[in-house]
């Protein structure tokens, strides 16, 4: 009882610095003077103009698209100030100003054409409030947007994401784990990397992932001693709820869970399930305690009812799809997630997959009966949590698919991994 309540200690600790933190962080930046902010969002309007809602980088592929609608929110954010409120207002409750108004609809947005009206200093109708996320993305992009413009930014998105995939897969082959570095780079595509350079929404939970697996090759032996890893997956997971929008954040979880059990090899089968599950549980307290932090502060230091409102948001999510039961829902939303792999651009790519498998098994001269299965146990079950995700979040998984499909990345890079760890422990 005496270890279980240290624990709660630890956790509770962790979770309150990281918020204290978190909002400091974000204090500093709103500091940061917004004339040269907005003269280089403004720099870059043609460019946002023409990609008002949501652009696809390729036609009748609606998966590629740049996230263009969050992108306006998040630049909004950027260069938005006003003088009815103070820092830690603007900070907690993340005001803005909206152009769109339809009085049986007040709840409308129109980010693009808003972020157009205000940069122009035309008369938008009212202010409205986005408070229920932390906005954390502001302590990177602020700065940014403070040197240069939002195009060069995805310039720099483009290059910083290629050179973290490279420095993965490079300490992936360091530690002479090239197949697991092949099922790394096989599993991208399927993450809609062909258009994530273009998206600052959508390119947050790749970063988030690519950063935790290359610090978890890094630091593996640290992380080894005295259980460091379950507070590697709880910081994962606040970081993931502090600097994201609900997009893709699982990927944050799997991707380093799997990198971490794979090089767990020499653990009993029980002790690999035990991590995966501890570690899981950890992400998730992490991702759900930062969260609700964030609503706790903004109620306690500001006159705010975020509370009821992230809580009120919170239920709509997970409730089931529209107009059906949970488990009619659920197939519902299977379906509109992985449909649009159904192409021969994904299917050429699985079809590669399979068939280097069919060779792996030839050359070695293995037989179904002889294959340690359980070997890959976890691996399986973690290929697994992306359709645990879409049964619990069936509503956000139903109208934003073009986010949440990228989960199917998951299955790939897990299953992937699993099927190698077979291979590599069959006689």
């Amino acid at each position: 009882m005496k270890e279980y309540m240290s624990a709660v200690k630890k956790h509770i600790t962790i979770l309150l610095m990281g918020s204290i933190l978190g909002l400091l962080a974000l204090l500093v930046v709103h500091f940061i003077p917004i004339q040269q902010i907005r003269e280089n969002v403004f720099w870059s309007i043609d460019t946002i103009e023409k990609e008002f809602e949501d652009q696809v980088m390729i036609d009748g592929y609606n998966a590629t698209l740049t996230g263009n609608f969050t992108d306006c929110l998040m630049l909004e954010h950027a260069v938005y100030s006003h003088d009815n409120h103070s820092v830690l207002e603007q900070v907690l409750h993340m005001y803005r100003a909206e152009s769109y108004y339809d009085e049986n609809n007040e709840d409308g947005w129109w980010p693009g054409q808003s972020l157009k009206d205000y940069l122009n200093n035309v008369s938008q109708p009212r202010e409205v409030t986005y408070g229920r996320y932390w906005h954390g993305y502001l302590v990177i992009l602020k700065p940014l947007l403070w040197l240069t413009s939002f195009n060069t930014i995805r310039l720099f998105n483009a290059a910083l994401q290629l050179i973290l995939v490279g420095f993965v897969a490079i300490e992936l082959c360091k530690k002479g784990a090239d197949s697991l570095a092949k099922a790394f780079v096989v599993s991208l595509p399927f993450m809609f990397f062909v258009s994530s350079f273009a998206s600052l929404s959508l390119s947050i939970c790749l970063y988030i992932m690519l950063m935790s697996v290359w610090m978890l090759l890094r630091c593996e032996e640290w992380l080894k001693e005295k259980k460091r890893y379950q507070i590697f997956f709880l910081v994962i997971g606040m970081v993931t709820s502090y600097f994201d929008f609900l997009t893709y954040p699982l990927v944050t979880l799997t991707y380093p869970l799997c990198v971490f059990l794979y090089f767990s090899q020499a653990s009993p089968k029980k002790s690999h399930l035990r991590k995966m599950f501890i570690c899981s549980a950890e992400w998730f307290i992490g991702y759900g305690g930062m969260w609700a932090m964030k609503w706790i502060l903004s109620d306690l230091l500001t006159d705010s009812n975020i509370i009821i409102d992230a809580f009120l948001t919170v239920f709509v999510r997970t409730q089931s799809a529209e107009n059906t039961t949970r488990f009619k829902g659920f197939f519902s939303v299977l379906a509109e997630n992985v449909q649009v792999y159904f192409n021969w651009g994904f299917l050429l790519i699985a079809i590669a997959i399979v068939l280097y498998f069919l060779i792996e098994i030839f050359r070695k001269g293995m037989k179904a009966e002889t294959l340690p299965l359980s070997k890959g146990c976890c691996f399986f079950l973690l290929a697994c949590y992306p359709y645990a995700w879409y049964f619990i979040m069936q509503n956000h998984s139903e109208q934003h698919w073009q986010f949440t499909c990228r989960l199917v990345s998951i299955t790939i890079f897990a299953g992937f991994t699993g099927m190698i760890r077979i291979f590599e422990n069959s006689k």
